[in-house]
């Protein structure tokens, strides 16, 4: 079996759309950099380093992204932690069906970077300002705003979301969230109003989708929620964040409201503790600080 084969069985294993989407344009690269038709099992772990160091020595970022201009610039360590992290899924994937003996990311060591004090992916209460400021006229993504920032909601589930499935009166919506399973979401009376006022402006279209395409009223998708509010970023002038920056916002709040981390689990829809312990507690000296003072 060749790699290009291999990879085509794994991108039509059954997961989210968005998912396979990530999956497929980092494993799509590294395919094309290896050898499309090389035999899966000569892969050594050799090639597998050959690849990072490409990749750190890369000095343009978003060369092969479908929307965003590139940037000469070198690939930051956590998109490198990323891909390397899915490409050593790919291989366990791959032993696991019996394709090859050992994966050869195996002996890997795939280190998370560390992020410096207070430089943490969560917006902070100045951001979501601005970014409500920017879109003060603009109905649709004032409501996508106040939705992302108060239901802590992901990008591909707002997308996703229909007219029925919505309950303004008690703030309240049921998405479709990862693997398509359905979960209730919860927002404020702000987050409703704004809704409501979209709803009133939205153009007539042949589908259900509460948010759409102003012009071509197509259901929005995942990325164009995120350009979006990239957009919104630089007209706000703040640096560029992203539907998941609103998303680890609120578990941050959370945490330093000393919220049961299980609560916070459910409210974001994570199937493990672990990641919400893990990937939304971002820490600044002011934390620091007031733990200090709890002694």
């Amino acid at each position: 079996m060749t790699l290009q084969e291999a990879l085509t069985y794994f991108l039509q294993v059954d997961r989210s759309d968005t998912t396979n989407d990530s999956y497929g344009h980092v494993l799509k690269r590294f395919v094309e950099a290896v050898g499309p038709q090389r035999p899966i099992e000569l892969i050594r772990p050799e090639d597998i380093d050959a690849y990072i160091r490409t990749m750190r020595n890369r000095r343009d970022t978003f060369s092969s992204h479908p929307t965003r201009p590139t940037i000469q610039r070198p690939l930051a360590p956590a998109t490198i932690y990323k891909n390397v992290k899915m490409m050593k899924v790919f291989f366990n994937w791959c032993e696991q069906r019996g394709y090859i003996d050992q994966a050869p990311t195996r002996l890997i060591v795939n280190r998370r970077p560390n992020q410096p004090l207070g430089q943490g992916k969560a917006a902070t209460d100045e951001e979501v300002e601005l970014l409500l400021a920017a879109s003060r006229f603009k109905p649709r993504d004032r409501a996508i705003v106040l939705l992302l920032v108060h239901s802590g909601c992901r990008a591909g589930e707002l997308a996703k979301l229909r007219i029925p499935d919505l309950d303004l009166q008690a703030n309240t919506a049921i998405v479709n969230g990862k693997s398509e399973k359905r979960r209730r979401i919860y927002f404020n009376e702000e987050t409703s109003r704004a809704i409501e006022k979209w709803l009133t402006k939205r153009p007539k279209a042949d589908h259900d989708y509460v948010f759409l395409g102003v012009y071509h009223r197509k259901p929005m998708t995942s990325p164009a929620v995120s350009q979006m509010i990239r957009r919104l970023c630089e007209e706000a002038e703040i640096r560029t964040l992203g539907p998941h920056s609103l998303r680890h916002r609120v578990g941050l709040k959370f945490a330093r409201a000393r919220v049961a981390p299980r609560v916070t689990q459910h409210y974001l829809g994570h199937t493990s503790l672990l990641i919400t312990l893990g990937y939304y507690q971002d820490v600044d000296e002011t934390d620091l600080f007031e733990a200090g003072e709890l002694l």
